[in-house]
């Protein structure tokens, strides 16, 4: 059963039911008693499915509220006559808004709807995670219409709650009253059989869950009284078989038809209790304070009773409102507790964690190819290079093996000697017939035959001399005069290139067939290069300068 609970909101419930007109009542929050209740009549065009003038119907609002004392400013819930009610089988996995446009799409297919567009509200009534299938049930109406209440209770300064059909308002009401007069568990099966003044409706429930629904058209007007009683219980028995039950609940809102009788024309073999919203009503399904009439409310509606307790009712059985947040019904796929709390995991809540923990295990899956991808690249690369090292080796293996696997101490003794010979050349070339005025400042020498001399001297010409004679000491070698500059500093005093005190003229000079690795060599900041002691100095001469000398641009 459902439970009731204490709203710290108060709401007014407004019923719009064919027949009766326009309702509007306050329920007590505490006591859960009506203390206000009024109506006035309404013109309802049954062929259209709408209210015939929202002019007339936003001044009879008004009107009744004034009565009643009630300020327009208030929370309203407001139940309307049923346009249409279907259901929809759909997969688990999609989410509110492709439902909302397959119940749409289907709703199109109703009469109604023809010439309007739809708007709908939707619940699940059964889902199954084994076939990823769930069973909803919706309801629509015109979106004029919708449009046209809402605009008229922002209009009055009221707040609009709630917009839902009267059939999950009956349905739901059927709790509150305590009308069916039997505890109903999850496994009873019972029938609602609802009575209009152009129809009547056949709800098969399964505890508070409704799981079938039959709608027939029928003007019972049109019928004289017997024949009005006849239509119907011909008409309903054709139906009941295919709905087993083990209650019938028939209740009448038709002027013409009264349950009581209505009850002795229908077989059903299980019990049958019956109930009035007409001029054949006795009592009013809800307790009411004395200063409400005894006789208007005892035509009091179900539907109206529907908008009074839906806020407060702990479960909303059937909630079909139009204006609440998301269609989703709430139900949970499981509960479990955290710190001594349950928390009840819905299933559109599940779906998108679902969603969220798929996506976060993508992420963590691409990133682990990635890394992995990384190392294997840089683990192949570090291969590789190995892998060429190994083999540079093993051709060296290789062609020593190819002597015999021995190495003859004569060649190598001889290739040694032919290094030291071309380096022995150059070293004494360099000792030799040094001129004068020439200081040598840096020599290098690599496997006998890679040179670079680096030195300074006053005059050209000896440095032209000194070049030309080491060509003459080593013919074969491929050394060239590859920079000649003037100098315009000495052990850091600048020289004045445009007056100098003597007229003479330093000049820097290399000869070279490689380039020298002292100009590779990185010096501490802020110093310039020459500015340590030189690596190897030749010179035949006491002033010689002692520091490497800064060269300038030879064009200046």
């Amino acid at each position: 059963m459902a439970k009731f609970v204490s709203s710290s909101k108060q709401t007014v419930g407004v019923a719009v039911t064919p027949g009766v007109g326009v309702e509007v009542a306050l329920l007590d929050k505490k006591s859960l008693t009506v203390v206000k209740y009024g109506r006035r009549p309404l013109d309802y065009n049954l062929m259209t499915r709408e209210i015939q003038d929202y002019s007339v119907f936003k001044a009879t609002i008004v009107e009744l509220f004034k009565e009643l004392d009630i300020n327009l400013k208030s929370n309203v819930h407001l139940v309307l006559p049923n346009v249409h009610l279907d259901f929809e089988t759909l997969p688990l996995i999609i989410g509110d808004e492709a439902i909302n446009n397959a119940v749409l799409s289907k709703a199109e297919d109703s009469y109604v709807f023809k010439r309007v567009e739809p708007v709908s509200s939707w619940t699940d009534l059964v889902t199954n995670a084994n076939t990823d299938k769930r069973l909803i049930v919706y309801t629509s109406f015109q979106e004029t219409a919708v449009s046209q209440v809402k605009e008229i209770f922002t209009s009055l300064g009221a707040t609009l709650v709630g917009i839902e059909s009267s059939y999950p308002a009956i349905i739901r009401s059927l709790w509150f009253t305590g009308a069916l007069g039997f505890d109903v568990d999850e496994d009873t099966n019972w029938n609602l059989l609802l009575v209009n003044s152009n129809s009547y409706a056949l709800f098969c429930m399964q505890g508070s869950r409704l799981i079938d629904f039959k709608e027939v058209p029928l003007a019972i007007k049109s019928f004289s009284y017997e024949e009005a009683y006849q239509a119907i219980s011909t008409s309903i028995s054709q139906i009941l078989p295919s709905f087993p039950a083990k209650k019938l609940f028939i209740l009448s809102q038709s002027e013409e038809i009264c349950s009581e009788v209505l009850r002795t024309q229908i077989i059903f073999d299980e019990e049958v209790i019956t109930h009035d919203c007409n001029k054949y009503s006795k009592n009013p399904p809800v307790d009411v304070i004395p200063s409400v009439s005894m006789s208007e409310a005892s035509v009091m509606t179900y539907g109206l009773l529907g908008a009074l307790v839906y806020d407060h009712m702990e479960n909303i059985i059937l909630d079909l409102n139009f204006l609440r947040k998301t269609n989703s019904s709430g139900d949970a796929y499981f509960t479990f507790k955290f710190k001594q709390n349950e928390i009840a995991v819905t299933q559109e809540v599940a779906r998108k964690a679902m969603l969220a923990i798929a996506g976060i295990i993508a992420l963590i899956c691409l990133s682990i190819y990635y890394i992995l991808n990384t190392v294997e690249t840089n683990v192949k690369k570090q291969v590789s290079e190995y892998q060429n090292k190994v083999n540079e080796t093993q051709q060296q293996i290789n062609e020593i093996m190819g002597q015999g696997g021995v190495v003859s101490i004569d060649t190598l003794i001889d290739r040694i000697i032919n290094i030291n010979k071309d380096a022995m050349s150059f070293y004494d070339s360099i000792a030799t017939d040094i001129p004068q005025s020439v200081w040598l400042q840096y020599y290098y020498n690599k496997d006998g035959d890679k040179v670079a001399l680096e030195g300074v001297s006053a005059n050209i010409e000896d440095i032209y001399n000194y070049y030309k004679s080491l060509k003459v000491i080593s013919p074969k070698s491929s050394i060239k005069l590859n920079r000649l500059q003037i100098l315009n500093e000495i052990n850091g005093e600048t020289l004045d290139l445009a007056a100098p005190d003597d007229g003479t003229k330093f000049y820097d000079f290399e000869i070279s067939n490689v380039k020298s690795p002292k100009s590779n060599l990185k010096l501490p900041e802020g110093k310039q290069e020459g500015d340590s002691q030189n690596q190897q100095q030749g010179n035949n001469s006491d002033a010689a300068p002692t520091n490497a000398l800064v060269p300038v641009d030879i064009n200046n």
